[in-house]
């Protein structure tokens, strides 16, 4: 890690108004998301989640100074929460109240056509995106 890393972290650690900006920044990006999708993703990211991931990089400092202590459980699953979370809204976001109603219109037109299997496949896509099983973007 270089330099300029650790100076990006001061400079978001010094931001004021840090999970407004951030929820401003959500806006900008993803511009049909729903205000409370926004606001629950800035949570995640802006509000609890950064600090969980500072937690996190504590909590391996106090692992090294004391390995017989292990590895803080909590610390690291509070951090896997936001992160699962923020996946599942990364995977949301761009789709919006918009992506969701063109969602809705694809599934009557292939009810209409008659093509019940692809309407199936269109409405189990969009239960499984609202049960929070919709899989996130890979990492590459």
């Amino acid at each position: 890690m270089n330099l300029d890393t650790w100076l990006l972290v001061e400079h978001l650690r010094a931001r004021p108004k840090l999970t407004e900006a951030g929820r401003t920044a959500l806006g900008r990006a993803y511009p049909n998301a729903p205000s409370e999708m926004l606001d629950t993703a800035a949570f995640h990211l802006f509000t609890d989640g950064w600090e969980a991931a500072v937690e996190w990089l504590a909590s391996l400092e106090r692992f090294l100074q004391c390995p017989e202590d292990g590895l803080d459980y909590g610390v690291t699953w509070h951090l896997l929460y936001h992160l699962y979370n923020w996946q599942q809204f990364q995977a949301l976001l761009p789709c919006g109240r918009a992506g969701l109603k063109e969602q809705l219109g694809d599934a009557l037109e292939f009810l209409e056509e008659q093509d019940s299997e692809a309407a199936k496949r269109v409405l189990e896509n969009l239960r499984a995106a609202l049960d929070g099983e919709f899989k996130p973007p890979k990492a590459e």
